[in-house]
């Protein structure tokens, strides 16, 4: 044992047994931090030499953390140099104090200096020999250990130790978080060096970013100084008159040639195609805005107290045709589904021929179906009550009782006729509608749809079929004109020359010619059975042709048509006026007309067979086509200049858009009163 030095140095550590051999073994094998062979730190030793600089693989600990883990490892290497015998370092003796042999250090703070080695030199020793002393000279020469001076440091137990030094653990202290706080000198596991995650990561954010500055940057730029987009904006905007969105034509381009032109059979003259739809394009729906000709209802038909509800979701486009499904559904508490298709405030027209081909529900003997084509003024909505109370089925033009409550006097005691009327409804008044709202005489100052309050205004129903099942018989299709004011118990035919049945064996005049509701002017023509998809399935060609009066000479007429031929015609003859009843001449429909396409179920247009009929059934239509006389001129609008309808359309919107609202009076949303006429009321 040697003692302390008396220079006033800091103890030295010297070994007790002081071999050259166990003084090498002891620098070689601490004077580096050991590792696996894998390349992580052997847990067993950690040296840091606080003199050396700062390596980038060493970072600083956060002192907090450091002093710490600094009281666990000083007590962890107590307790592990506590129990050391000589036989764990080969050729090695346990490393002492100089001064004080119970605190024991770590080798790699053995201290080797000049004086040192001078100091043992001088010493004694049995074990240290000149050869031996040499061969630690050499051998520390060729280590070229620095001058150490600085380096010496005794163990010590006091609470705090230096930021820098010598970490041990023992290999049953290690704890899981130890990689957080022990440098790692494997370099290349935070370099910087790119990876193929790393590399498809940055091209996606580049995108990503590429692409927001291109919409929204680089669009707006291309966009201001491209002439294209700016003279769509100059074009459109500054005059007002062309729609940012060009309209589809009116003839459907898959129309074929051969259909743009008809003849008629009525007079042989040529009439062109100037509305058509194939519905070739399946899948096509028609709610509300999806379609710039067509718009499927939403409501129940209260009119004529129909077990069905009519929604948009029952009619669709599929295999080249329209198709209207009817299903047992409860839909708001209706007991079917079905579906009304309609061309209301989008396309009317003035006069025309109007053709489809049809395909019936189920078979020609099953009754209880209700499908219809047919025509009724735009000034009235099918479905809602509220724009058709005193309007339909007007076709009049005078300022008689014939524009009066129940078409009766004032008083109500006459005419005879109308108070004592043969009605199938056992009412013995002809009529019970409320007036026509505007008569020819209607009262100025007043809302009127125009074009002055001396024109009158109406709703016409024009039916290019409804179809009738006949008992043993096959289905017929019932061509009706419906109007108002009202013959003497409904007869209009009693004038034979006012209309002409062209094959009395397929057409005949129909057994109902009105109540109280409407006259009217009918006839019924057998319908093929081919034309049921319960049969064949061919369908079959149906149509109207009508030509109102214009002109105000009585040459009007109305033809109708079943499987391609003309079945009778109705002459204006037949809406003379009517002594008995006391009214005036009543017209063809000179209001713009919209089309309207059904599948409906009642038992007040015919008895049920409800063992028979069968859901779900289907009317399919194949086309709409509509032509216009050769050389007249065109009248396809809904707003036509001499019968205008948009403006008293876009006043009234709670009547036209609320199925709910059954009459002209009851509206909720606006107080109004009955326009008065220059007969009831006086101007």
């Amino acid at each position: 044992m040697h003692g302390a030095r008396q220079d006033g140095h800091r103890p030295q550590l010297v070994p007790t047994n002081n071999t050259l051999g166990g003084v090498e073994a002891m620098a070689k094998r601490y004077d580096r931090v050991p590792t696996t062979p894998s390349g992580r730190h052997d847990r067993r030793l950690y040296y840091h030499d606080e003199n050396e600089p700062q390596s980038p693989t060493y970072p600083p600990k956060r002192k907090s953390h450091m002093s710490m883990k600094s009281n666990l490892h000083r007590e962890s290497m107590e307790s592990f140099y506590s129990t050391m015998r000589p036989e764990d370092f080969p050729g090695d003796a346990p490393f002492v104090d100089s001064a004080n042999t119970t605190s024991f250090t770590h080798p790699t703070q053995y201290v080797q200096d000049a004086t040192l080695i001078s100091d043992q030199e001088a010493r004694p020793s049995s074990s240290l020999t000149p050869t031996s002393k040499r061969t630690f000279d050499a051998d520390l020469e060729q280590m070229q250990v620095p001058d150490t001076s600085a380096r010496r440091r005794p163990f010590s137990t006091q609470s705090q130790m230096p930021s820098r030094g010598v970490v041990v653990l023992h290999p049953m202290q290690a704890e899981p978080d130890d990689y957080l706080h022990i440098p790692d000198k494997n370099v290349d596991a935070h370099s910087i060096r790119p990876t193929w995650r790393g590399c498809v990561n940055f091209c996606t954010l580049f995108m990503i970013a590429a692409g927001l500055l291109m919409l929204f940057i680089g669009y707006p730029l291309i966009a201001n100084f491209d002439e294209s987009y700016n003279n769509v904006g100059d074009r459109f905007i500054n005059n007002g008159k062309s729609p940012a969105i060009p309209m589809p034509p009116l003839i459907d381009p898959d129309t074929p040639p051969d259909a743009h032109s008809w003849t008629s059979q009525y007079d042989e003259s040529e009439w062109d195609l100037v509305f058509s739809d194939e519905f070739n394009k399946d899948g096509r729906t028609f709610w509300p805005g999806e379609d710039p000709f067509w718009e499927a209802g939403d409501f129940y038909y209260l009119a004529t107290q129909d077990y069905e509800w009519y929604t948009p979701e029952a009619i669709r486009t599929m295999n080249g045709s329209l198709v209207i499904t009817m299903e047992n559904i409860v839909e708001h508490n209706a007991n079917f589904r079905s579906g009304m298709l309609q061309s209301w405030n989008k396309f009317c027209i003035q006069g025309g021929y109007v053709e489809t081909k049809v395909i019936l529900p189920s078979e020609p003997t099953t009754a209880g179906y209700w499908p219809g084509f047919w025509m009724m003024g735009n000034l009235g909505r099918p479905g809602y009550l509220g724009t058709t109370d005193g309007m339909w089925p007007y076709s009049y033009n005078q300022c008689d009782i014939g524009i009066l409550e129940y078409q009766q006097y004032p008083n109500r005691t006459g005419p005879y006729a109308a108070t004592h009327a043969n009605s199938p409804s056992n009412n013995p008044n002809i009529s019970s509608l409320p007036g026509m709202r505007f008569p020819a005489c209607a009262c100025s100052g007043q809302e009127h749809p125009g074009p002055n309050a001396h024109t009158a205004r109406s709703v016409p129903e024009l039916d290019i079929f409804e179809m009738q099942v006949k008992k043993d018989d096959g289905t017929y299709a019932s061509q009706s004109y419906q109007i108002a004011p009202f013959d003497d118990d409904y007869k209009w035919f009693t004038n034979s020359s006012s209309y002409v049945i062209y094959n009395h064996k397929e057409t005949n005049r129909n057994s109902y010619s009105g109540g109280p509701t409407q006259e009217a002017l009918s006839c019924v023509s057998r319908v093929p059975d081919s034309a049921f998809f319960g049969t064949d399935g061919e369908g079959s060609i149906m149509g109207v042709e009508y030509m109102p009066d214009f002109s105000r000479n009585g040459q009007g007429y109305v033809t109708w048509y079943v499987d391609g031929k003309k079945t009778w015609t109705l002459f204006e003859t037949a809406l003379a006026p009517n002594k008995k009843t006391q009214i005036g001449q009543r017209t063809l429909p000179l209001e713009p007309m919209s089309l309207i396409l059904n599948l409906g179920i009642s038992k007040g247009f015919q008895n049920i067979d409800w063992k028979n009929i069968e859901f779900p059934a289907h009317l399919a239509f194949d086309y709409v086509r509509v032509y216009q006389k050769r050389g007249e001129p065109q009248r396809i609008s809904c707003d036509p200049s001499d019968y205008p309808t948009a403006d008293y359309i876009n006043k009234n919107m709670d009547l036209y858009s609320n199925s709910n609202i059954t009459s002209f009076l009851n509206s909720t949303t606006r107080h109004r009163t009955w326009p008065k006429n220059g007969l009831k009321d006086g101007c």
